[in-house]
């Protein structure tokens, strides 16, 4: 088995047969029916399940949850999503969540899906979007938000029992028993029974007895039925004996609310607050996004180029599988929107990204990063000098890693397509003032005595969301960073890639390059020094002098340079901060006893104002890990399958730094 710190994919292995059918050299075992896959999904998976009448019967804005024990080629998911058409109301959701220990390449699995052309108008979209695959959750997207998949990707008995859902119907569909003996076992139906809803149902091939008394055991009532073909019975099941267990961390337990009017207000419209809006209107919230500039993406978010930066290690951290795992999630959102928008306006190139190996340090951990074996190739891949040279454009004199999905985003236009969307408002030059809960609902006060109410809040302001009486307790850090813009030259323009060192550049756009960014604490200043823009040129001559020359035959005098401040925003921790805000002298009121007794037994949480959540701290990364945050938050207000697992949403959670500081006494 693998280390736990460097969780390794293994791609499927497999073999055609005579009919062009997939078959797993892994478990010598076919992946669907000989005589008809799509058939058999039905027969065996989705009416077993009751499917169409459960779909039927969902009501607008509801959603289903269906869970599976292997993805393999997708068939299943492609036939319940074509089922959920076929039957569900218009404004409802489905959620498919499925595990998968030996994924297939995306070439293998396109070649596979062809066998059906009546289901290529969903194949299609899935192939376009299926990720490079690592360990970990992967969240993909479809038909504006109504379908979400969620791939669980590594060992079903590591993954399965982090994943925050409670599954409405079962597809146990892994390699027979007989052939894949590790996956059936009894933590397996254990972990079932307890992700799942109080009405979950079950569905299975395979009628072997350890499956049908593993299933009993868990708490399923189960039957047999005749299968499809020439299979004589498989087994159906509905759960008799509900066993969901909480094992969250008393502090990090969110109780469920329903919000009927489903409406919500979102304090700033930079890229973390309108990712959040867009997430939200996709499940067909009404939100307002109010701003103190007149327009979005006036702050951090207002760069004109900003780089699908993704800054990964060896180990497999909670940071660094949340920043892979948002970084693949951008990319499939930012598919998305290119597909939808309606202008010409410049939303992203996909152009590359090199990170060069610029130092001894960066030099070790690329290597340690390449000696994990975690990422695959259509993720990273390290190149020498001379190749990246190639892919650049331009001389590069080091090593590093090629991210080929990765390139430039055009943050305001990001911003505006993601707002624009029929259930957002957008609202400007509005100052909170104060924030307040009479018991219901949260009121808002703006400078300009505007007055402003809701359910559900969303503090989404970068560095001036600890500003507010609610917020003050985060421990949230002001970086300020200055980009520089240089006039493109003849020579510059051959630039192709993004090339990252110490701070990056950019390919050239509108006739100019976008170079960065200084990294300033304890600095306040709003006005453009020519000294950053000299920081900025000399770090560009140091460390990519092939770049530098050939930026030179511009006059670089950097006192007449443009540029641009804004301010990130960063924690301790360097993780954003994401979820639910409690109040906090509350909070450390009744969680006093862990001063003396880290394990002291809470038997509830404190009385707390819901409805008020907050997404910031996101520092450098905000393009890669607040499009998946919003989805984060938006799960934790729609009471949703969670995009990420368990020790992700504890470790984002704005608690987690008064849970520390009470352990160790320091508060």
């Amino acid at each position: 088995m693998p280390s736990i710190n460097k969780p390794v994919i293994e791609m499927a292995s497999i073999r055609w047969n005579e009919y062009g059918e997939p078959v797993s050299n892994h478990y010598d075992d076919i992946y669907f029916s000989t005589e008809s896959g799509p058939k058999e999904t039905r027969h065996t998976f989705i009416n077993q399940n009751f499917l169409p009448e459960r779909f039927a019967a969902l009501t607008p804005g509801q959603h289903f949850v269906v869970g599976e024990t292997g993805f393999g080629t997708g068939l299943n998911f492609l036939g319940t999503w074509q089922c959920f058409d076929q039957h569900a109301p218009a404004e409802s959701r489905l959620h498919f969540i499925s595990t998968e220990k030996y994924p297939l390449t995306t070439a293998d699995m396109a070649q596979a899906l062809s066998l059906w052309p009546d289901l290529a108008i969903y194949s299609q979209q899935l192939v376009n979007q299926y990720p490079p695959m690592t360990a970990g959750q992967h969240r993909l997207v479809f038909s504006n938000g109504r379908i979400v998949l969620t791939l669980l990707c590594g060992d079903i008995l590591n993954t399965l029992p982090k994943l925050e859902a409670s599954v409405d119907a079962w597809f146990l569909d892994g390699f027979a028993p007989a052939k894949n003996p590790d996956m059936w076992q009894p933590e397996l139906f254990q972990a079932l029974a307890e992700k799942s809803s109080s009405e979950a149902t079950c569905a299975t091939f395979t009628a072997a007895r350890r499956v049908r008394n593993g299933l009993e055991k868990a708490g399923f009532m189960i039957e047999k039925v005749p299968g499809f073909g020439r299979k004589r019975d498989i087994v159906r099941g509905r759960l008799a004996q509900p066993t969901a267990t909480n094992d969250q961390p008393i502090w990090f337990q969110q109780p469920k609310s329903l919000h009927s009017e489903k409406q919500a207000l979102i304090i700033g419209a930079g890229m973390a607050g309108a990712a959040t809006a867009h997430s939200l209107a996709e499940r067909g919230w009404q939100v307002r996004v109010i701003d103190t500039h007149d327009k979005p993406a006036s702050e951090a978010s207002g760069n004109p180029q900003g780089m699908l930066y993704t800054r990964l290690s060896g180990n497999s951290t909670v940071l660094t599988r949340f920043i892979s795992e948002g970084y693949l999630y951008t990319l499939n959102l930012l598919k998305r929107l290119e597909y939808q928008k309606t202008t010409d306006e410049t939303l992203w190139q996909k152009t590359g990204l090199i990170q060069l190996a610029f130092s001894e340090g960066e030099q070790q951990r690329q290597q340690r990063i390449l000696e994990s074996s975690q990422y695959p190739e259509a993720l990273l891949q390290g190149l020498d000098a001379e190749a990246l040279s190639s892919l650049a454009g331009l001389p590069l004199s080091s090593s590093g890693l090629y991210f080929p999905d990765a390139g430039w985003v055009h943050p305001p236009s990001l911003c505006k397509q993601l707002l624009d969307h029929p259930n957002i408002e957008f609202a400007g030059n509005l100052q909170v003032s104060s924030l307040t809960h009479d018991g219901n609902q949260w009121h808002i006060q703006t400078m300009s005595g505007i007055s402003l109410a809701s359910e559900v809040v969303v503090v989404a302001c970068g560095h001036l969301s600890s500003k507010l009486a609610q917020t003050q307790h985060l421990p949230l850090k002001s970086i300020r960073g200055q980009i520089t813009q240089l006039p493109a030259t003849i020579n510059s323009k051959k630039m192709k890639a993004v090339v990252c060192s110490e701070g990056y550049i950019a390919p050239a756009w509108n006739n100019s390059h976008t170079l960065g960014a200084t990294f300033n604490f304890d600095d306040d200043s709003t006005e453009c020094r020519q000294q950053d823009h000299d920081t900025n040129l000399q770090n560009l001559a140091t460390y990519t002098p092939g770049v530098f020359e050939a930026l030179s035959d511009s006059e670089l005098d950097s006192t007449q340079l443009n540029g641009r401040v804004s301010f990130r925003c960063t924690t301790p921790d360097y993780l954003p901060v994401v979820g639910p805000v409690v109040n906090a002298e509350s909070f450390k009121e009744y969680f006093a006893p862990l001063r003396k007794n880290a394990k002291h037994r809470f038997t509830g949480m404190p009385e707390q104002p819901a409805g008020l959540f907050i997404t910031t701290g996101h520092g450098s990364r905000g393009l890669v890990t607040a499009p998946l945050a919003a989805d984060v938050l938006a799960a934790y207000i729609c009471n949703e399958p969670s995009p990420v697992p368990q020790d992700q949403r504890h470790a984002l959670h704005p608690s987690r730094f008064m849970v520390r500081n009470l352990i160790r006494n320091k508060m």
